[in-house]
């Protein structure tokens, strides 16, 4: 309903305004009260707050023109129609300045009076749908402010804003406890292990543990005066920290320490929070928040519940030496191939105890121990042809790899890896290797008085020399070459003893072109030179 108040100072006049027009019936106007005089008239407005007054221009005290200057003054919003029996341009000029609605002449024409009141209805409520609109999205923005301003904070760890001005002007629009004389540096706090600490709660219940999350940090900071915290993206609560003094690192990382305590104990949570360094300017703190992830990076060596600096952090990218890389690969697939657990894991301890010292970045380590994984992958098909129910695919075992948060897990996960792989080599060359070994062990009996090596033995059996190398000392506690040596001063043994050959000629019988070599060799493996071996054997003393 729109309301109105009728000024004049003749009864009659006034009574005539409220019969010429069904006011509620035509236009919804309701007609609230009546003034016999401008002051009255005004006074009436400032209590009533009407939506229009209809007052003649000619009143008591103060003219029409008069009161409605005043309450333009007054920022009183009434919409001004003027009625008037005085055909004076000046007048009417008067009315347009102090923005009245209409200027009505007397006698009035009705028709004309319903126009002027037809259009000032339809203004009212359109100013009224534009009022309603207006407090309706001040409303919108009033209840999305948290919101809105965590996508303001989000923009600026984005570097959106590069200019200070624009930042301080929606800082103060959100009213937030920053001022461009003090110092900031960004702290990023992380569930530890954040899949497997959650996934028995339903959304709600991590939603509400989210809201009790930034409770806790929020309540820390404001009573410490010591910054202001929001929600970046999942899993990533951003504590701004800043200080007018300068900003301690000590301080700074109490308060972490408070912040994992205390949501630990009320929540029995794990956090742990990465900090960067401290910037000067606002527009620098996207530096400071990519530093605090950078340090979060390597909770991977530091384990849960962490509070890491970026100033701790070695600078360079620092990996393991080539060399040491290269034999323990060596030593590792030699171990897989022959099945020797023990060796396995120990060269894997080894090798984790190096990737402590220079903690060399993440991605380094996950792809070294995927290659590690796929090389040793190609050696099962190699020997077994198969194994695919040890391994899994290749997307398994590098989703594996790259979910490990900590190089514990990671330790762990390789450990059992390799172990299931080398049990596997084990059992399947029990039975395997000891029928390559005695036919390594044919061989050299067979061939001992030819020109006989590791290399034409691994031909002859289809394997490569490698390999028959490790499966013959684990299966007999000798190298080949020692059996071959076993074997030809065996067989030269017998010879010096059942013949009267040369000396020259028993090395040759035996496989030694060398007579000299041969008389070091079995001096060597017997104790005494061959003939005196054979002077003994005659004496009875052997």
């Amino acid at each position: 309903m729109i309301t109105m108040i009728i000024a004049d100072d003749e009864p009659f006049i006034r009574d005539s305004l409220k019969a010429a027009i069904r006011w509620e019936e035509e236009f919804g106007i309701q007609i609230i009260g009546e003034a016999k005089d401008g002051q009255e008239a005004y006074e009436l407005c400032l209590k009533l707050k009407p939506d229009i007054l209809f007052i003649d221009i000619m009143m008591p005290f103060w003219d029409g023109l008069q009161v409605a200057a005043k309450l333009k003054e007054a920022e009183c919003p009434a919409k001004i129609i003027i009625i008037s029996g005085v055909q004076d341009f000046s007048y009417a000029q008067n009315a347009l300045k102090i923005n009245a609605e209409g200027y009505i002449l007397k006698p009035v024409k009705l028709p004309e009076l319903k126009e002027i009141f037809r259009k000032t209805v339809d203004g009212i409520h359109n100013d009224r749908n534009v009022q309603f609109n207006l407090d309706h999205l001040k409303k919108q923005l009033q209840e999305n402010t948290p919101l809105i301003r965590d996508k303001f904070l989000q923009n600026l760890l984005a570097g959106l804003y590069p200019e200070a001005e624009e930042i301080w002007e929606k800082i103060a629009f959100f009213g937030m406890p920053l001022s461009p004389d003090q110092q900031f540096t960004v702290g990023v706090l992380q569930l530890d292990d954040y899949k497997k600490a959650l996934e028995k709660y339903s959304e709600e219940y991590k939603q509400l543990l989210y809201f009790s999350m930034q409770n806790i940090i929020n309540e820390i900071l404001a009573e410490q005066r010591a910054g202001l915290s929001f929600v970046a993206r999942e899993n990533e609560f951003i504590l701004l920290f800043c200080s007018s003094g300068g900003v301690e690192v000590q301080e700074i990382t109490r308060l972490c320490e408070v912040c994992t305590l205390n949501i630990g104990r009320y929540l029995q949570l794990s956090v742990s929070i990465g900090i960067g360094n401290t910037c000067m300017q606002i527009q620098r703190v996207e530096e400071s928040y990519k530093e605090a992830l950078t340090a979060l990076i390597y909770k991977f060596y530091t384990g849960q519940r962490s509070i890491i600096h970026i100033r701790d952090i070695r600078p360079d990218n620092e990996t393991l030496q080539s060399s040491y890389l290269y034999k323990l690969h060596t030593d590792l697939m030699n171990a897989l191939k022959v099945g020797n657990t023990s060796k396995t894991a120990a060269l894997l301890e080894d090798l984790f105890r190096h990737l402590g010292e220079p903690k060399p970045q993440l991605d380094y380590v996950q792809s070294l121990c995927a290659e590690m994984i796929f090389t040793s992958a190609r050696t099962l098909y190699e020997l077994d042809g198969g194994g695919e129910h040890v391994l899994s695919d290749r997307m398994t075992i590098i989703k594996e790899i790259y979910g490990k948060t900590e190089i514990g897990q990671l330790k762990d996960y390789m450990l059992q890896l390799f172990t299931d792989l080398t049990r596997y080599l084990e059992n399947k060359n029990t039975t395997k290797n000891s029928k390559t070994i005695n036919k390594i062990k044919e061989i050299i009996h067979e061939g001992y008085a030819r020109e006989l090596s590791v290399a034409k033995i691994a031909e002859q059996v289809y394997l490569t020399p490698n390999y028959i190398s490790l499966i013959f000392k684990q299966g007999t506690n000798e190298t080949i070459s020692d059996y071959i040596t076993k074997v030809r001063i065996e067989q030269a043994k017998k010879l010096l003893h059942n013949s009267d050959l040369r000396v020259m000629e028993i090395a040759e019988l035996v496989g030694y072109e060398n007579p000299h070599y041969f008389s070091t060799v079995f001096k060597k493996n017997v104790g005494c030179h061959p003939l005196k071996y054979r002077e003994d054997i005659g004496k009875g003393q052997i």
